[in-house]
């Protein structure tokens, strides 16, 4: 049997994880990430009586993973700034290379780090 000091630390780890995943995505489904997981939390909040109590916990740990993900993007001395920043270093399939560098440039386009863009 696991004991509960064990699932705590491993609910921490997955959070964890989950909160490094989330930031280091696009902005734009960052959003998307954040706005479909703050509905899920609002429905529960509204429609309490209806739902079974592992839902309700559920949307606890969203609670918790929203505001986490908002803790770190306002961190972001810019937008995007954490944009894949936990990439892999992996570079066995180049196929997968060229995409992330072609994503990169759109983003440097769409969401510039403003040190740069004042330098130029």
């Amino acid at each position: 049997m696991t004991d509960i000091k064990d699932l705590e630390i491993k609910l921490k780890l997955c959070k964890n994880f989950i909160v490094k995943e989330v930031i280091a995505l696009d902005p734009v489904i960052r959003r998307q990430w954040l706005y479909t997981y703050k509905g899920i939390v609002e429905y529960v909040d509204t429609n309490t009586s209806e739902l079974s109590q592992e839902q309700i916990i559920g949307a606890s740990i969203y609670r918790d993973l929203i505001e986490q993900v908002e803790e770190f993007i306002s961190l972001e001395t810019y937008e995007g700034q954490n944009f894949n920043r936990y990439k892999s270093r992996d570079r066995s399939d180049s196929k997968y290379e060229v995409i992330y560098q072609k994503r990169l440039e759109q983003m440097k386009e769409d969401f510039p780090d403003p040190e740069v863009f004042r330098e130029k």
